[in-house]
């Protein structure tokens, strides 16, 4: 497991040796440092709290060593979940999106994350609960606009903060498919039958129903009709395929969030590390979902 940037299931040796390592880290000749960072990548997760105790070291070049490998170290053990994840079963749309979020904020407490979606669906559920399909479609859409105030963000589209969860619910922002997967977390612990809508270049849910109805999410949570979503498609030059309305699957969704957030980056800051991190996930994830590898989702390139 190199790939992953850390050999998985190789030895690692006892705490104090881990320790005099990363202390040695700090040592200003290249070949002593440059050895242990090595080692220290290698043991990968049992070198983070070692490191972490000298990230406030006094010495700036060192402190710029010691942070640069925490950050690789934390990019392959978050890649090296993602794969593990995919292998024993795949990833749900919520684990997904927080791990992501996670990979840009290694501290983030996503048990707080999922505990705020709970409270989210218990304002809501006692209004939805003995309502028709239009009605909680409406209902949630005004929850999400006038109490929650969520919006699309117009301003800053290709600001990669739009792509992470956690940053759209700390600023209430967002674009099309991070604000739609909000409306799924918190519809699918109320048990409606919310799905997502990937159509190109944009992104909707569907709530499902004798008389399904389709939301934009981005609009507010403005309800649509079938045709209007398809004068849409040809007014943007797009040909109206029978499935343009078909629903997606989790691994289809988080594709999209993943390449979302890469053109985010790549539109940002083409250098950025965690660049490659994203990719070799999306690639796994690609991989991982069946009969997407020969026909990739719409959205590849751009944000959406």
């Amino acid at each position: 497991m190199k790939e992953l940037g850390y050999a998985v299931g190789d030895d690692v040796p006892d705490s104090h040796v881990i320790r005099a390592a990363a202390e040695l880290l700090l040592d200003p000749n290249p070949r002593i440092h440059g050895v242990c960072a090595t080692r220290l990548r290698e043991w990968g997760p049992a070198s983070q709290p070692h490191l972490v105790a000298l990230a406030e070291c006094d010495d700036p070049k060192a402190r710029a060593r010691v942070v640069d490998l925490l950050a690789s170290i934390h990019r392959s053990t978050w890649l090296a979940q993602v794969c593990s994840d995919l292998a024993t079963g795949g990833l749900e749309l919520e684990t997904g999106q927080l791990r992501l979020a996670q990979l840009m904020r290694p501290l983030l407490q996503t048990d707080r994350m999922s505990a705020q979606f709970d409270e989210w669906a218990e304002q809501l559920r006692p209004r939805v609960e003995r309502e028709g399909t239009r009605n909680q479609a409406r209902l949630l859409g005004r929850f999400f606009r006038s109490e929650l105030h969520f919006r699309g963000d117009r301003r800053t589209y290709y600001d990669p903060a739009n792509c992470l969860l956690d940053q759209v619910v700390s600023r209430r922002r967002g674009i099309p498919i991070s604000l739609s997967s909000l409306y799924l977390l918190i519809g699918r612990r109320l048990g409606l039958p919310l799905e997502g809508v990937g159509l190109p270049g944009h992104f909707i849910v569907r709530l499902r129903g004798a008389r399904s109805v389709l939301l934009d999410p981005f609009h507010d949570g403005r309800i649509l009709t079938r045709q209007e979503c398809f004068e849409r498609l040809r007014f943007l030059g797009y040909h109206v395929r029978d499935d343009a309305l078909e629903a997606l699957s989790d691994h289809q969704m988080l594709l999209r969030t993943f390449g979302s957030l890469i053109h985010a980056i790549r539109h940002e800051d083409p250098e950025s590390r965690v660049l490659p991190t994203i990719e070799q996930a999306r690639r796994a994830l690609l991989e991982a979902t069946p009969g997407l590898r020969e026909n990739p989702p719409d959205c590849d390139g751009a944000a959406c």
